[in-house]
């Protein structure tokens, strides 16, 4: 999609980590490093590593059939608590294994610095709203059921102004580097104030 004509974003007159709230920075830094996929074939398990053993994990599956003109589509974002269980009981995941062609599972190891709430054992709704915002940023290619055509939620604690950085493994350029949420946009008026 291209950037919206006529629209600029909104001028804070300050980077995004300089910007705060009075309580610390206004945009929470949060560090997700995602591993390279690896091959999920038909009929197998999926290839979770013991090293993922903590609750509270994002994931990624791509599909790279023969015929694709782009490497490493993403197909699908979740999250979950127990990467083992997780897709023992996964109808669209195993879908995708069962596809000819190949199938990988990449595991996002979320990293919220300082953000002390995020770290607690209720940390599924901050994460819940980190995979939401995936999902809506990475939407043309994505076959996930929900949260495709609706604005991340904006309720407590999921409410919360996010500076997301990517890591680790690139998906051929797909997954974005940074996503500053929410940031505004702005079509500004006609300056006319010069005589």
């Amino acid at each position: 999609m291209a950037a919206p004509l006529h629209f600029k974003p909104a001028d804070y007159g300050y980077d995004v980590g300089e910007l705060g709230n009075g309580a610390g920075r206004l945009f929470k830094p949060v560090t997700i490093e995602w591993s390279r996929p690896r091959d999920w074939n038909k009929d197998e398990r999926a290839p979770v590593d013991e090293e993922y053993l903590e609750p509270g994990y994002l994931y990624a599956i791509t599909r790279n059939h023969h015929r694709a003109k782009t490497r490493d589509t993403i197909v699908y974002i979740g999250i979950t608590n127990n990467l083992d269980v997780r897709f023992n009981n996964h109808p669209k995941a195993r879908e995708f294994a069962d596809m000819r062609g190949p199938t990988g599972l990449s595991i996002g190891e979320i990293d919220f610095g300082s953000y002390r709430t995020a770290k607690t054992s209720g940390n599924r709704a901050a994460i819940e709203g980190l995979e939401h915002i995936l999902i809506w940023t990475l939407w043309p290619t994505l076959f996930n059921d929900s949260k495709q055509m609706s604005l991340p939620k904006f309720k407590a604690p999921i409410a919360q102004a996010w500076h997301l950085t990517n890591i680790g493994y690139r998906f051929a350029g797909r997954m974005p580097r940074e996503i500053v949420y929410p940031w505004m946009l702005i079509k500004p008026g006609r300056d006319r104030s010069d005589k």
